[in-house]
């Protein structure tokens, strides 16, 4: 018997409220003109079965005696009709019947979470422009005091890299070669950005040196946005099936996350 309760994604127990938010969702999801897949006029069919019978009292009522009791299928397909190829025949089994397309789990599961899609790309997008304007007001310039040497740190050994920090809790890479130009009370001119204050860029004193290679969503991983900016325009007009649509919105919250990542990076 199929199990309505399980293709609407509710409990037994679910009001009437509950069944029609669930079928709509769904519908929305799985409907022919917005769903291109294969399987969604199927699907949509199943779903408009099983509205037909949790939405009327008495037909639930019917429906829930025959399910606790393990009743047989409500909807036996046709029995098939003979072939005139023999060889046909003896491929379909006695008793054969095909079995009648049900969601899956996994399948409901993405039509679940797919109401969170275009939420998910305007996110994505309202990121990027934020980054954008950021990026794009005119930068803030702090001087601050380098500290001592002894609170350098070394970052890997055969690289000559160091980390220079300054009072005001910034830290930079610099070269074994340029940390010269950064001695211990000197000041540095360190330039965020205007908002989210990412460092672009570090000046010595003399201005004689600059340090532009920065691990930032603006400089190393400038790529990072780049490529959720270019995911989320192409998943927002998507109207394909609903694994593809699924796999979109995963890419996007996966290069979201990174970003954030990048950003604290960046600030701290």
């Amino acid at each position: 018997m199929k199990d309505y309760y399980k293709i609407l994604r509710i409990s037994r127990l679910a009001s009437a409220a509950e069944v029609k938010r669930a079928y709509r969702r769904l519908a929305v999801v799985f409907h022919p003109d917005k769903n291109q897949s294969p399987e969604s006029s199927s699907l949509f069919q199943e779903i408009n079965e099983a509205h037909e019978v949790l939405s009327d009292p008495v037909k639930r009522a019917l429906y829930d005696q025959m399910l606790s009791a393990g009743a047989a299928p409500v909807d036996m397909p046709p029995p098939q009709r003979s072939h005139r190829d023999p060889a046909y025949r003896r491929r379909q089994a006695e008793g054969y019947r095909p079995r009648p397309a049900q969601p899956s789990d996994r399948l409901l599961m993405m039509a679940h979470l797919l109401r969170y899609y275009r939420m998910i790309c305007l996110i994505g997008l309202g990121w990027c422009a934020v980054l954008v304007i950021d990026y794009s007001l005119p930068f803030r310039v702090s001087v601050e005091k380098v500290v001592s040497e002894i609170e350098a740190i070394k970052m890997r050994e055969g690289h000559n890299g160091y980390v220079v920090g300054t009072v005001k809790g910034h830290q930079f890479p610099v070269s074994a070669a340029g940390l010269q130009n950064f001695p211990a009370g000197s000041h540095a001119s360190v330039i965020t950005s205007r908002l989210l204050n990412i460092i672009v860029k570090v000046t010595s004193e003399d201005k004689s040196y600059s340090i532009t290679s920065l691990v930032s969503v603006y400089q190393n991983f400038l790529f990072m946005p780049f490529v959720l900016f270019m995911l989320s325009i192409i998943a927002i007009g998507q109207k394909n099936e609903i694994e593809f649509r699924f796999s979109f919105m995963v890419a996007i919250c996966v290069f979201l996350f990174f970003n954030i990542i990048f950003l604290a990076s960046s600030i701290l």
